[in-house]
C-alpha cells in the first residue's frame, strides 16, 4: 500500500558555494523510517497536478508538522503584514480537500492538526506563554475510547512538544481526545471521516528506545487498509 504526504519548506544558512542549497522542501526522517518499518510506499505531493493519479495510488494522507504557521486570514483573523516565506496551508488545503472528497483517512501531526482544524472551520491562537510548549516534554490527559487511548492504554501519557500555536475553536464534527494539564488541546478526531490528529510528533518515536507511539502509524495504516 501507499500513503501520501506533504513536503515541508526549510531555509538553511550555509555560506559560500553551499548557499545555493539553502532553500529546500523535505520529508522528516521519522516518516521515512515509519514507511520502511511498515513496508509501505510514501508518496510526496508538491503540486496539485496529477492529483487524480495520487488519489488512485494512495490509501490515505499524512500531514506532517511544519516550521511555518497558518496565516490568520484563513480563519477570519487579521492577515500578517509580513507573511511566511511559503504559504504551505494555501496549498495543503487543496490536497486535504481532495482526500476528504475521496473519503480517504487522514492523519495530522502538529501543524497538520492545526491545518485540519482550520480547514473544517476551526480557529487558532498563540499560546499565552510563548515557548512553553516548544522543545519540551509534558503530560497529557487522554479521553477513554479514543485513538490516543488505544495507543497508550492509559488516561495519562508524556509527549514531546514543539509548537507555539494552539487550537482555539475546535472544528465542528471533531472531538477533543487529549489535553495538556493546563488545558491546551493535544489531539482531535472525527471517527465518521476517519480523520485523526495529534499536536505532538509521534514520528520522532523512531529515534527513541521505546517505540510505543509507533502504534499511531500501525493503527492508521490498518484504518487505510480497511477503508
Amino acid at each position: 500500500m501507499k500513503l501520501a504526504t506533504l513536503l515541508r519548506y526549510a531555509e538553511f544558512d550555509a555560506k559560500g558555494p553551499d548557499a545555493v542549497w539553502n532553500t529546500r522542501f523535505y520529508i522528516g526522517n521519522g516518516f521515512e523510517k515509519m514507511a520502511r518499518e511498515h513496508n509501505i510506499g510514501l508518496v510526496a505531493i508538491m503540486t496539485e497536478y496529477d492529483i487524480e493519479s495520487v488519489l488512485k495510488e494512495c490509501d490515505g494522507l499524512v500531514i506532517p508538522g511544519s516550521a511555518t504557521n497558518i496565516n490568520p486570514e484563513y480563519y477570519g483573523g487579521e492577515p500578517w503584514q509580513t507573511p511566511e516565506p511559503v504559504d504551505e496551508y494555501g496549498f495543503d488545503r487543496k490536497i486535504i480537500d481532495e482526500f476528504v472528497k475521496a473519503g480517504k483517512p487522514i492523519f495530522g501531526v502538529c501543524g497538520g492538526m492545526q491545518e485540519l482544524n482550520v480547514y473544517f472551520g476551526g480557529t487558532m491562537k498563540m499560546i499565552d506563554q510563548k515557548g512553553s510548549h516548544n522543545n519540551t516534554r509534558h503530560l497529557i490527559d487522554i479521553t477513554p475510547d479514543s485513538f490516543v487511548y488505544d495507543v497508550y492504554q492509559n488516561l495519562e501519557a508524556e509527549i514531546n512538544s514543539y509548537h507555539n500555536w494552539e487550537l482555539e475553536k475546535v472544528a465542528q464534527g471533531f472531538e477533543v481526545v487529549a489535553r495538556s494539564k493546563e488545558g491546551i488541546i493535544e489531539a482531535i478526531e472525527c471517527k465518521e471521516k476517519n480523520i485523526f490528529a495529534v499536536q505532538w510528533h509521534p514520528e520522532l518515536n523512531y529515534n527513541a528506545e521505546d517505540h510505543i507511539e509507533d502504534k499511531f502509524f500501525k493503527n492508521f495504516i490498518k484504518c487505510c487498509k480497511n477503508k
